[in-house]
């Protein structure tokens, strides 16, 4: 079984609005068997739902703004895993391309930085979400994956973060 790195969970801090989500730095890591069904069955819904999600995009307002996909890149030779999965923000379509901001610092993935503009497949994507009117709409591997953490390991920012997908 090959592991899957899977990182750049979302913090929440309680002195902020929740528009005001940041990626965490440095972002967790929290290592996932690719044979894991319950992130391919995230993946496959994120994707069947993908036009929703650019519907609301396509609405964004200066209030509304705050739209992420999630999306596997190779990771570097000799790192041990096979792809790290990063939260991409600033998502556009020009040219008959989609393009989107690193969110976060990858860790295996050479010359990329946080800020770096990519290209994109939206046919990989693996999550999206979006604030909207002060609520998460999608993330639904950010508890996924914090419930992979074990109990009593949650950074702060992470128990505030799962109790706004209770």
């Amino acid at each position: 079984m090959i592991p899957l790195l899977l990182c750049a969970i979302l913090l929440f801090s309680c002195q902020k609005p929740a528009a005001l989500f940041i990626p965490q730095e440095p972002a967790r890591i929290i290592p996932l068997d690719q044979a894991d069904g319950g992130m391919a069955q995230i993946a496959e819904d994120a994707r069947n739902t993908l036009p929703g999600f650019f519907r609301h995009l396509i609405k964004a307002d200066a209030i509304n703004k705050n739209f992420f996909v999630k999306y596997p890149f190779t990771a570097d030779d000799g790192s041990g895993i096979d792809r790290e999965q990063v939260w991409l923000t600033g998502i556009r379509f020009k040219n008959g391309q989609y393009s989107g901001i690193l969110a976060s610092a990858p860790r295996h993935l050479s010359g990329m930085k946080k800020g770096d503009t990519v290209i994109f497949d939206a046919d990989m994507i693996t999550d999206w979400m979006y604030i909207w009117n002060g609520a998460i709409i999608g993330g639904h591997s950010i508890p996924f994956l914090l419930e992979k953490i074990p109990a009593g390991q949650h950074t702060p920012q992470e128990q505030a973060l799962l109790r706004m997908f209770e």
